[in-house]
């Protein structure tokens, strides 16, 4: 049984999932969780996190408060999340390549907010994203209720720790597609529009720069589905486009406008085309420009 100590009072998005990286890496069964600044009690636990006034991860301390706390090579600075993450990501998905996209995913944008660092600047309606942190922080009691801090953060915890399980198997599913779309990529003749038995994500082929569109069916396998590439990360743009007649039509309207016998929609953007078979889906896809 290990001791994890981190502060009391309010807690923020880095303790909240700094805690919850170390139940996935440890079980929940394994860690007894105490929120306190009492020196003698920091001093005797096992692991200590966002309060401490040390980073030592052979020790298993993981603060970021004091001087000289680490900062990343892009600048971010450490928090208490990322500390945890450094130490225990690989061994908590059993990948360093995942634990690197989780990285920069998840432990960036928390350690940024925790730090006061913005990721974004806010458009000219004033509209700023709402944050990932700000649902997790909305479970802290308000001032002046009855409300416990220490069981509200233990919710906050479970919530994090079922969260961040979903992203890690997300991720991995992703991995496995990955592999995928490369072996399909480097078995195609035509490169541009590439076939696809199974459900495939399109943003996997932004790296392939002669990919165009790609073809699968939907989950649902009853249904077939023609999507264009991404122009690149982070981008609504695309390489190019279903035909802008069909922008937004659905099955009849559609079916008469494109000549595709059993179309059933096309996205207002021109990004998606959805059909009954294969041969429908394909001969969208050989329409997009």
């Amino acid at each position: 049984m290990y001791t994890v100590v981190t502060h009391d009072g309010k807690f923020h998005g880095d303790d909240i999932f700094g805690v919850a990286a170390l139940q996935l890496r440890f079980g929940v069964e394994n860690l007894t969780v105490v929120r306190t600044r009492d020196a003698a009690r920091i001093a005797e636990a096992d692991i200590v996190l966002d309060v401490g006034g040390e980073y030592d991860p052979a020790r298993r301390r993981f603060d970021h408060h004091q001087n000289g706390a680490p900062v990343r090579e892009n600048g971010i600075p450490y928090a208490a999340f990322g500390l945890v993450w450094k130490e225990f990501g690989a061994a908590i998905t059993g990948s360093d390549t995942i634990a690197t996209k989780i990285e920069k995913k998840l432990a960036q944008p928390i350690d940024a907010a925790d730090n006061g660092v913005s990721l974004y600047t806010v458009n000219e309606q004033g509209v700023a994203p709402a944050l990932l942190t700000d649902v997790f922080e909305s479970l802290m009691p308000p001032i002046g209720s009855l409300g416990n801090p220490d069981e509200a953060f233990l919710k906050a915890v479970e919530m994090a720790k079922d969260y961040l399980e979903r992203v890690i198997e997300r991720a991995k599913a992703k991995e496995v597609l990955r592999a995928q779309a490369q072996s399909v990529y480097e078995a195609a003749t035509d490169k541009s529009i590439l076939l696809f038995d199974a459900p495939m994500k399109r943003d996997l082929f932004v790296e392939y720069g002669d990919v165009n569109v790609i073809v699968f069916p939907d989950d649902s396998r009853e249904k077939w589905v023609a999507t264009v590439v991404p122009a690149g990360e982070e981008t609504f743009a695309s390489r190019v486009y279903f035909p802008e007649s069909w922008a937004g039509l659905r099955e009849d309207e559609l079916a008469r406008v494109s000549g595709i016998d059993g179309a059933i929609f096309c996205h207002k953007t021109r990004f998606l085309f959805i059909a009954k078979s294969r041969e429908g889906v394909e001969r969208a896809a050989r329409e997009a420009k």
